[in-house]
């Protein structure tokens, strides 16, 4: 393997804050790949679970045809168009649809104000149902329903004071059946297919009556029942029916029913329909029966005032004779005053019929009000071209006007009041169903597709997010130029992350050899990075007092054991003679590593219990003495300050090419200090993602209070990411025997 002899000073090249780095933001993404891919896979078990225990809704709809039909009497439909103030009738039908009359009917007919509901397991019975999951009741002796129970109460009377409580219905067998109150106290007992009535206890008078017409379930499943009030019921009907129109025309109406039970809205829907059609039938056959009775009044009135008119009419014919005959100018008016006069009793008949429906303040009654006040003045313009007529032909006008129109009014009545008589006979309303509800196979919700397909896409868009809103949060170094840009302080080198670097403790090397990276994995990139600290190290060492290397760190965990360990065997490698300390007498566990015992150590040597080359572990291959930290003292600080120690160095410094010393955490520790001030290069190692910015601020000053000038900034655990488009870009260039450089 050769040696790396050159200083390589990486470079890293960035975009202009203006511009939006690409390649640096999708190296963010896969840096922080673990994270975003563990944010989206919780979503997306979110969103498993979701459908999971979402409860399905069904939608079911009908369609219903409104067909105006014209009034008998002609003119009507047009007056009953301008009472509802719209052109067709499709509004106000759906106000009807909707009304608690119709529901009510609804309500009554299907009995459901009878609520049946199996016992389910809390909060996972129904979905484990829903999921066909129920073989779970084999191996639990409970009253949970788990499959597709179910009960059928078609009469269920209640005392007022359990209408809206929750009674108990426990299945037997062979169709047995016990009913308990909401207190597990029994109420009765009975058999499907029959009627029961007990007692009520405690109200004088009271009774419950029950007939269960079906009940599914193996003994001991029990089922929740109540007597819901009506009006209860048809408002949660209200709230979960929509009716609306579907054409311009506004003639096709709508309906659309959601709900948990698809044979239930089926049935409800249906029922709505057929209620609502029955009671249009109805209202026609009314008002048929009322004309025609209205009608029936008016004729023998109208028969007489044409027989009357006729006998007028041939009596003066008889006294006049041949003088009754019309000019052409006397046959031209009677034409006018007959149509004019028609069209009066026409209105006049229209008017009594709607007072049977409507006010004199009502528009339609004031519409024909107005046509009877234009016809009556036409009438009197006749009237008054009627006096000019000499008086015989003036007379002969009138008596033929009253016969034809008395005879026109007569005849319209009479085909009216016929056709009345076949309209209640045969009643049909103007309302027909076009389609009827039919029972949903499949859940309109949740939809599975769109589902999953929103919770993939939320899942890529949470793993973004988090990336992202981890990277604007954090405090953390990611690279070493903002050490250098802020702090000034000179990156000597960068190791890069070692996905080999804790596999080394776990080695299958012999227990007294040292599991160092830089044994199991010398091809490391990260031993590479240690390689380039090896060689800065010796032109730092150029300048300084002695050749005492102490590896600072500002805080516990960054790796500055890591540093100082290899380090320390790389320049053996070398053929440097090497002194190894690990001097930070509170948490040392170098030894451990290097596969030697704590004591005797450092703490011994310094108190004077051991010599030195007693206490020191020796590599005869490597070139390198190792002294670990000996028993842990209770006050290594002054242990530190001791003159034994500096004597230890001074000792050490003579007799080897290079001393390093693994020191403790210089955050709020002194110990750090005192060997810093013995140091003639003082080393301060960070850890990408690990130290802050506030870190290594804190440790600068401190040294700086007590003399210690940083000689350089060592940055370990450099990620992958950063390293290949920033610092440490070269390391991800591995050496291979027998490859040329």
């Amino acid at each position: 393997m050769p040696n790396n002899l050159e200083t390589r000073q990486p470079v890293a090249i960035s975009a202009p804050e203006d511009e939006i780095d690409l390649k640096k933001l999708v190296d963010t993404l896969l840096q922080h790949r673990r994270l975003g891919i563990a944010a989206a896979i919780i979503v997306l078990i979110a969103g498993w679970f979701y459908l999971f225990y979402a409860k399905p809704i069904y939608q079911a709809d009908a369609l219903v045809q409104i067909v105006p039909q014209q009034s008998l009497i002609p003119g009507m439909a047009d007056m009953a168009a301008a009472a509802a103030g719209i052109a067709p009738e499709g509004q106000p039908e759906i106000e009807v649809m909707r009304s608690r009359t119709v529901l009510g009917r609804v309500v009554k007919e299907l009995h459901l104000e009878i609520d049946t509901q199996p016992r389910r397991f809390p909060i996972i019975g129904a979905a484990l149902a829903r999921h066909g999951l129920g073989k779970i009741t084999h191996y639990l002796n409970s009253a949970y329903a788990w499959r597709d129970e179910r009960v059928v109460i078609e009469r269920l009377e209640l005392p007022q004071n359990l209408v809206g409580t929750q009674l108990i219905l426990r299945a037997g067998h062979s169709g047995q059946y016990v009913v308990e109150d909401d207190k597990g106290k029994q109420l009765l007992a009975g058999v499907v297919g029959r009627t029961v009535t007990v007692p009520a206890a405690g109200i004088d008078g009271g009774e419950i009556t029950i007939f269960v017409r079906d009940l599914r379930a193996d003994p001991g499943i029990e089922f929740l029942v109540s007597s819901d009030p009506p009006q209860a019921v048809i408002e949660d009907i209200q709230s979960n029916l929509n009716i609306s129109l579907k054409n311009k025309q506004n003639t096709i109406i709508e309906l659309v029913m959601t709900g948990q039970d698809p044979a239930r809205i089926t049935r409800i829907l249906n029922s709505v329909t057929r209620v609502y059609i029955q009671q249009n039938v109805d209202m026609h056959s009314e008002q048929a029966s009322k004309s025609l009775e209205f009608l029936e009044q008016q004729l023998p009135d109208v028969r007489q005032q044409l027989t009357t008119a006729e006998v007028a009419l041939q009596t003066y014919k008889s006294q006049k004779g041949s003088a009754v005959d019309l000019s052409v100018e006397g046959a031209s008016i009677l034409e006018k005053a007959t149509s004019v006069d028609s069209k009066i009793s026409d209105l006049r008949l229209q008017r009594s019929e709607l007072k049977l429906r409507f006010t004199d303040a009502s528009s339609p009654i004031k519409g024909i009000d107005q046509q009877l006040g234009q016809l009556t003045a036409s009438k009197n313009d006749i009237e008054e071209q009627l006096k000019k007529m000499p008086q015989k032909e003036l007379q002969t006008i009138r008596l033929m006007r009253d016969v034809e129109v008395t005879n026109q009014l007569y005849t319209q009545l009479v085909n009216n009041a016929q056709e009345f008589k076949v309209a209640k006979a045969g009643a049909v309303g103007d309302a027909r169903i076009v389609d009827i509800a039919v029972q949903p196979s499949v859940a309109s919700w949740p939809n599975v597709t769109k589902v999953q397909a929103t919770t993939l896409l939320l899942a890529i868009i949470a793993g973004i997010a988090v990336i992202f809103i981890k990277v604007a949060l954090r405090r953390t170094l990611e690279t070493p130029e903002s050490i250098e840009a802020t702090l000034g302080l000179s990156v000597f080198a960068t190791i890069p992350h070692s996905e080999a670097e804790g596999k080394a403790l776990f080695s299958l090397s012999k227990p007294d050899m040292p599991k160092l990276l830089c044994r199991t994995m010398p091809d490391d990139p990260a031993v590479e990075g240690l390689r380039s600290l090896r060689t800065s190290l010796q032109f730092a060492l150029l300048e300084a007092k002695n050749n005492i290397v102490a590896i600072h760190g500002p805080t516990p965990g960054i790796g500055k054991s890591f540093v100082a360990s290899n380090l320390a065997f790389l320049l053996a490698d070398v053929n440097k003679s090497v002194f190894f300390i690990d001097a930070d007498l509170r948490k040392g566990h170098v030894h451990k590593a290097l596969g030697k015992q704590r004591s005797p150590g450092l703490s011994e040597v310094i108190s004077g219990s051991f010599k030195l080359d007693d206490a020191a572990h020796l590599f005869a291959d490597d070139n390198l003495k190792f002294l670990a930290t000996g028993k842990l003292p209770p006050n290594p600080a002054e242990l530190m300050m001791h003159g034994n120690f500096q004597a230890l160095l001074q000792q050490a410094s003579k007799a080897f090419d290079f001393v390093i010393i693994d020191t403790p955490p210089t955050l709020n520790l002194a110990d750090s200090m005192s060997i810093g001030k013995h140091a003639g290069v003082n080393f301060l190692v960070v850890r990408g993602g690990v130290s802050s910015m506030q870190d290594i601020r804190i440790a600068q000053r401190r040294m700086d209070q007590n003399g210690i000038r940083i000689d350089g900034v060592i940055f370990n655990d450099l990620s992958v990411m950063a390293s290949r488009y920033g610092y440490g870009g070269y390391y991800s260039y591995k050496y291979k025997p027998g490859s040329v450089a």
